[in-house]
């Protein structure tokens, strides 16, 4: 599917329903509750429904109002942990609805910037799984409404809520590493039977009735039509046409808290490479994959993860006059995965080292996952405040902007030169 189809297919299914939102959101008084939908059901919407009804238990502050899924089976279950939502089967319904304050979206990719915007466009503040879009095109029009409407946006990468990246935030802009001049990170994996080879419910599809019963059409979206597929429907992550593959579900949880630790800046120069070196299941996506990007910062990015092999580059913030070493955040072998984080002195600056901290190296402990709740209490609170989330949309965009690219170098065999002021690509 070509860019040009994927973007015409958006705005169709954007502008289609705009006229018929309400214009702004309420108004939210001190003790009101925010009313909140989740749309989208399965893994990762369960855990936002979750973290939603913990988040309303603790403090009475949120109401889960609305639960919406293409999947009756889903929309099933989640209505048994939820039982005072209303469940709806497509979103525009549901944000029909004038009391809706805020949406939460985990639906696959390609449907983020759609839902995303019809709910801007309804005065809705919106809580969007990584990736924030499919596209970069999509992420510069989702970033601009949310300026136009004045909108919380919180794209949903966890570890920026995190003491770990606060900490790292502070050594960098203390000095502590000298100039950095290069960033690292994995995400990696070994699943000998595929990763996101998800079980598929057997006797599911549009032709079923009642809980195995999935609008296919209405998943399907902007997507080239195609007969009802199983694995595309439980499997989305292994095709094009629906997400970024390893790019944006892993690279994106490493790219973005490194905006956060040094510039939140859109980048000079993206590529991507990898292969499918193993698995050969039908899928279209690679299950070892690149990112390597450099920034106007005058540092340059390179993140590497694979499906197929757990142990990935180390985690570093290199500088001129010392390194920072990280765990790993997420998944990897035993003993990587660590609370601490480490600085250690170049060694031509080692004695300016020891003198200013009195030992040879610095060790920064609490720096391990924290999990989602800390992601999803920091949405709800800047609902009501008014301020910034941690992971705002325009540090999604900048990221999506890497992430996006380093896909088409792959595809597309080609080096993006981009105009880090605009994120436009300037040049392949």
């Amino acid at each position: 599917m070509s860019n040009e189809i994927t973007r015409r297919g958006f705005v169709r299914s954007t502008a289609a329903v705009s006229a018929t939102l309400a214009l702004r959101g309420r108004v939210l008084g001190a003790n009101d509750r925010i009313n909140t939908a989740v749309i989208g059901l399965g893994t990762r919407g369960s855990w936002l429904l979750q973290g939603s009804l913990h988040r309303a238990n603790e403090k009475n502050d949120v109401a889960v109002v609305a639960l919406c899924d293409v999947y009756q089976a889903r929309l099933s279950r989640a209505a048994k942990k939820a039982p005072d939502a209303k469940t709806y089967s497509h979103h525009r319904e549901l944000l029909d609805r004038k009391d809706i304050d805020a949406v939460m979206i985990a639906t696959p990719d390609h449907w983020h910037a759609p839902i995303s915007l019809m709910a801007l466009e309804g005065g809705r503040d919106v809580y969007c799984e990584k990736p924030m879009t499919h596209t970069l095109e999509e992420a510069a029009t989702v970033v601009a409404k949310v300026r136009e409407k004045q909108r919380v946006m919180q794209v949903g990468v966890q570890a920026l809520s995190w003491e770990r990246w606060r900490k790292v935030r502070e050594v960098v802009q203390a000095g502590t590493l000298g100039k950095v001049v290069s960033v690292q990170g994995t995400y990696s994996r070994n699943d000998p039977k595929g990763d996101w080879n998800w079980p598929i419910d057997a006797g599911a599809g549009p032709d079923a009735a009642g809980d195995n019963h999935i609008d296919w059409k209405q998943w399907l979206g902007a997507a080239p039509r195609r007969p009802f597929d199983a694995d595309r429907f439980f499997r989305f992550r292994k095709y094009w046409d629906y997400s970024g593959g390893i790019a944006t579900d892993l690279h994106y949880h490493i790219v973005a808290p490194f905006h956060l630790a040094l510039e939140n800046q859109h980048p000079a120069r993206v590529a991507g490479m990898g292969g499918m070196w193993v698995y050969h299941d039908g899928r279209e996506v690679p299950d070892t994959f690149l990112t390597a990007a450099d920034y106007p910062g005058k540092y340059s990015m390179l993140v590497q993860s694979s499906q197929v092999n757990e142990i990935g580059p180390l985690m570093l913030l290199r500088g001129t006059h010392a390194t920072m070493h990280l765990g790993d955040e997420w998944e990897g072998p035993q003993g990587r995965n660590t609370n601490i984080a480490r600085v250690v002195p170049e060694t031509p600056f080692r004695d300016d080292f020891r003198k200013q901290w009195g030992k040879d190296e610095l060790v920064i402990e609490n720096v391990g996952n924290e999990g989602d709740q800390k992601h999803i209490d920091n949405f709800f609170d800047c609902v009501r405040s008014r301020q910034q989330p941690n992971c705002p949309a325009d540090l999604g965009h900048k990221v999506m902007t890497t992430i996006d690219l380093s896909v088409r170098s792959y595809r597309e065999n080609k080096i993006f030169l981009v105009d880090p002021a605009t994120g436009r690509i300037v040049k392949s």
